[in-house]
């Protein structure tokens, strides 16, 4: 499945180039009630050392991988490739009021600086904070929930030249990029665990449909966990 994906991917900069956005592949390991953490969304392992090889990988394939800050501050990720060869992706934070603490772990990364997505009138102090330690922010319109406002932020991805963006969390992004039907692809690993801890969607009071039908599906067995792999077929959602 990774190779087909690869096979994708070769066409990602005229994907950029015609859509005016980056191609997005929202991955992340749920358990199988649905639950990506627990319900103080404190982080909980979920993937078996294979699949999160397997992610490691799609990593290596993207040219920026975005958290929300909640991940940042939950779980303080490195998002690198360590697990394979291959380059890094640039890490890029969603973080409307900067809350990005200045030793998280993204921002100690030696080959590319961290974006940091925030309000254009978010707090000067904080800024330069994070300008200090080495980020790079980057102003973002907000939508009317006071969010970023995606499809801005696309257009900011695509003056960069990102063509491959992979999106792996929290909830809050997941449900975000799907509601604003900015999904070209999922991987979801399921793990045979039972959490009752937090949704990786919520689409309560978020207008997001609540029927998305899935094509191109296959799954995978890697160790005790199954990776879903399929495309969003918006037309028909």
């Amino acid at each position: 499945m990774l190779d087909r994906l690869k096979q994708q991917l070769a066409g990602a900069k005229e994907f950029r180039r015609k859509r005016g956005r980056p191609f997005v592949i929202l991955t992340y390991a749920q358990s199988l009630d649905g639950s990506i953490a627990a319900c103080d969304r404190r982080q909980v392992r979920l993937s078996g050392a294979a699949s999160m090889t397997l992610t490691h990988r799609l990593r290596s394939c993207s040219d920026a991988i975005l958290v929300g800050i909640g991940t940042v501050l939950n779980d303080n990720p490195e998002l690198t490739t360590r697990l394979v060869d291959g380059h890094s992706p640039r890490p890029i934070i969603l973080d409307t009021r900067l809350r990005t603490p200045s030793d998280a772990r993204l921002l100690q990364r030696k080959d590319c600086a961290c974006w940091i997505i925030s309000h254009r009138e978010s707090d000067g102090a904080r800024r330069e904070n994070l300008l200090k330690a080495g980020a790079i922010v980057l102003p973002c319109q907000t939508a009317v929930d006071g969010k970023i406002d995606l499809r801005a932020l696309m257009k900011i991805l695509v003056a960069h030249e990102i063509n491959i963006l992979m999106v792996e969390g929290g909830a809050r992004v997941i449900t975000s990029f799907v509601g604003a039907r900015l999904v070209d692809q999922f991987v979801i690993t399921v793990a045979p665990k039972l959490i009752g801890g937090l949704n990786a969607i919520d689409d309560r009071g978020t207008g997001m449909d609540p029927f998305v039908p899935l094509v191109q599906v296959a799954y995978q067995q890697l160790g005790n966990d199954m990776i879903l792999w399929a495309q969003p077929d918006w037309n028909s959602a």
